[in-house]
């Protein structure tokens, strides 16, 4: 069964109607500094839309008996998702969620025909009220409790979700939704992660909310496992806190890194320079003297905090947007009115980790050609009246390792280190410096689990001095 795409309107309607508002589910900007690079659904709004379209073809209303979810793998807004539907003989339902035939969600479900009778007062009709995601330290968290209101608008849960409003009672529409206002917002809070949830049926504990007290948080890898009441339902939720953006060193601290004028020859143009790579050599050759221009795609704030940070300490930096996919809409920008660039970085890139382990995704391969060989092709033909000589390319040792989840990834920079030989061939004063980086401390590469990331300034500012000492007369 084809199972439709959400949408980023789709997720602000649910982060309306369920308080759980963390920028990691609606705010572009914000989610591409995350681990995934863009924003996620909710993992309860999954689990509901799958339980909706289960009730689509029900006569009878239900009550729920028990409820578990395990998500296993984000799922990103814009992704085709297929549901799989499988009756059990204890009457329960067992529904996976398959994203590229990965399975990225598992619920299990199990319910009894009832009368539903009147549901007045069964939840509180008004949205609930927004706040911002928590931010915990440890000992917050270790001992973390507390009490969220059942709230459930009629009128905009029918919109998303019209079969379950229909056949079961708002009350328990309100406690699956608001567990992920709780994970979203409360605990965990802002840097969180949603991994599990089971709830089984009990008799009424009087609450009128959900009451969640955390019975144990592991420090070493970020995981608390959270007890949860509510009426007729008790069980638990299970949640990471997920690592925080990856903030490159600061201008000052990498200046200690570099001589004054080692990089005095350059104006540096550096496509996607606003974090990451491209954040870390920007200041690096700015504080080596070089006079430097970065180009974003979406991170219009994060590019002139960069520049900012440059500029402020005595350094030479601009900014501009420019999208690699699209040239043509971003080519007056790139002419520069009338700065000369000396030397191109190319440091434009998708997410990288969006693989899936054994598999391979020609659309994926042909989304990582755009930004690595054909945007890459793109920006030195708009830059041809500029003469560039010297870029600098930064490859991957993934192209070495073939990592079994990153095949379409290292088979699209194997055919951009080939498109750069080409065009050295072709222009024989043209010297592409292509460096095969290991795994680097970035925005991309941050994880649940730790994992061995090497510092991206020391490997750096060794290949830009060998980039900067490579004459255009020598063979690439």
């Amino acid at each position: 069964m084809i199972f439709r795409a959400f949408t980023l309107d789709d997720q602000k309607s649910f982060a309306k109607l369920s308080g759980d508002n963390n920028p990691l589910h609606t705010d572009v900007i914000a989610a591409r500094r995350t681990m995934f690079g863009s924003p996620v659904v909710h993992g309860i709004h999954g689990v509901l839309r799958a339980l909706d379209y289960l009730l689509v073809t029900k006569d009878e209303s239900v009550e729920l008996s028990r409820l578990k979810a395990i998500f296993y793998k984000p799922i990103k807004v814009g992704d085709e998702l297929e549901m799989e539907v499988a009756q059990q003989e204890d009457a329960s339902m067992h529904i996976r969620l398959l994203s590229s035939g990965a399975v990225v969600t598992k619920v299990i479900v199990a319910w009894e025909d009832v009368e539903l009778g009147s549901q007045e007062g069964d939840a509180d009709a008004d949205f609930p009220t927004m706040i911002e995601p928590r931010v915990l330290s440890d000992e917050e968290l270790a001992v973390d409790s507390g009490t969220l209101d059942l709230s459930l608008n009629i009128e905009a849960a029918s919109i998303l979700f019209p079969a379950l409003v229909k056949r079961m009672r708002p009350r328990e529409i309100a406690t699956i939704m608001h567990l992920s206002r709780l994970v979203g917002v409360y605990c965990p809070g802002l840097h969180s992660l949603f991994s599990e949830v089971e709830l089984t049926r009990v008799d009424s504990h009087g609450l009128g909310g959900i009451y969640y007290e955390v019975e144990r948080f592991d420090k070493r890898v970020g995981l608390l496992n959270i007890n949860v009441t509510a009426p007729y339902m008790t069980g638990f939720v299970k949640a990471f806190r997920r690592p925080q953006p990856k903030e490159q060193e600061g201008y000052l601290s990498l200046k200690q890194r570099v001589s004054d004028d080692e990089f005095s020859n350059q104006k540096a143009l550096i496509i996607g320079g606003s974090r990451g790579l491209g954040e870390v050599a920007a200041k690096m050759l700015a504080a080596g003297g070089a006079d430097v221009k970065i180009t974003y795609h979406h991170g219009k704030a994060d590019a002139e905090k960069v520049v900012a940070d440059i500029v402020s300490n005595g350094g030479l930096a601009d900014c501009f947007q420019y999208d690699v996919l699209n040239p043509a809409i971003s080519q007056e920008d790139i002419s520069l009115s009338g700065w000369q660039p000396t030397h191109l970085y190319y440091f434009a890139t998708p997410f990288i980790f969006s693989g899936v382990r054994g598999k391979f995704s020609p659309d994926l391969f042909r989304k990582f050609c755009d930004y690595y060989v054909v945007g890459f092709a793109n920006v030195l033909s708009l830059l041809g009246e500029h003469e560039i000589k010297r870029v600098f390319y930064p490859s991957t040792v993934a192209i070495d390792e073939l990592p079994k989840h990153m095949g379409e990834y290292s088979s699209a920079k194997i055919a951009s280190e080939l498109l750069c030989d080409f065009f050295e061939k072709c222009d024989p004063q043209l010297v592409i410096y292509k460096s095969r980086f290991p795994r680097l401390a970035t925005d991309q590469t941050v994880s649940i689990l730790p994992v061995k990331n090497e510092d991206p300034a020391e490997l750096l500012i060794s290949e830009l001095r060998a980039f900067n000492q490579k004459m255009p007369s020598q063979p690439g």
